[in-house]
């Protein structure tokens, strides 16, 4: 099977020298925006570089788009976001931003490793770290937008960093682009109002909704889908401006804040 394209340009970039300063020694990873790499500073300091396709980066308004990603996650200010360091555009024209190393793992990655599913307490306690990163994100007006196992990372000391700030939308809605009727995310994991594209109903809960649909994404051979269920988009979709079911059983719900403690009341219940 011959070799993906982009992927193959990408990989043609190992060994490139960006503005005289970054060697580009490892590819970690293309997606259908950027390329990014391990890479070496001319001063012997290691970093990853996102490096946007080419194509792409003539795009005036993509390339905006692209560097405002270091802008915003640079903003969060939190443990768990992950760092952008510096941006800046090779002499092709390609822009890049440099960020901080990460060693471990992606979420997505770690799943398939693992068999296809986290265990459960593993699974909340990693939402935990999550919901701690929104909570910074959505205090400062910033809803990422694109919560999903691909763009959450495990480090090897159990740290949880959310990348891809690419698509976030700040509170003054200035530097989104996103009309009504656009469509931006993973459709998976959107809430009805992202899938639908009304925008000026995405907010906060909307990641909060990404949360839940991770979670059940990581835990899903507990759950496995029957080919003759509606397909998870059309749930998205047929859900939006539902009233939600009241709950069967308003007793004692655990009072801690340990998901570990909450997942375990849940199981109770449903048995």
């Amino acid at each position: 099977m011959s070799e993906d394209p982009v992927e193959a340009r990408a990989r043609s970039r190992i060994g490139r020298l960006l503005r005289d300063k970054w060697k580009l020694e490892r590819l970690l990873g293309v997606g259908g925006m950027a390329a990014v790499y391990a890479a070496t500073h001319r001063n012997g300091s290691k970093a990853a570089v996102k490096v946007l396709h080419l194509e792409l980066s003539l795009d005036p308004k993509m390339r905006e788009r692209f560097l405002r990603e270091g802008y915003v996650a640079n903003t969060v200010d939190h443990p768990g976001a992950v760092r952008v360091l510096d941006d800046d555009r090779d002499d092709d024209g390609s822009v890049f931003l440099v960020m901080e190393l990460l060693d471990g793992e992606s979420l997505e990655a770690r799943q398939a490793r693992l068999g296809g599913h986290l265990p459960p307490e593993e699974a909340l306690l990693l939402m935990d770290q999550l919901l701690a990163v929104l909570a910074a994100a959505h205090a400062r007006g910033i809803v990422h937008r694109d919560i999903k196992p691909e763009n959450l990372f495990l480090r090897t000391d159990s740290e949880l960093k959310l990348l891809d700030f690419g698509i976030a939308r700040l509170r003054d809605n200035s530097a989104s682009a996103t009309r009504t009727g656009m469509t931006m995310g993973t459709p998976a994991f959107m809430a009805p109002e992202q899938a639908l594209g009304q925008s000026e109903r995405i907010g906060p809960p909307s990641d909060l909704w990404a949360v839940g649909a991770t979670l059940f994404s990581l835990l899903r051979p507990l759950h496995r889908w029957s080919p003759s269920w509606p397909a998870p988009s059309h749930l998205t979709l047929q859900s939006a401006g539902r009233t939600p079911w009241p709950c069967s059983r308003p007793s004692a719900r655990p009072t801690t804040r340990s998901p570990v403690r909450l997942f375990r009341w849940s199981a109770r219940g449903s048995r």
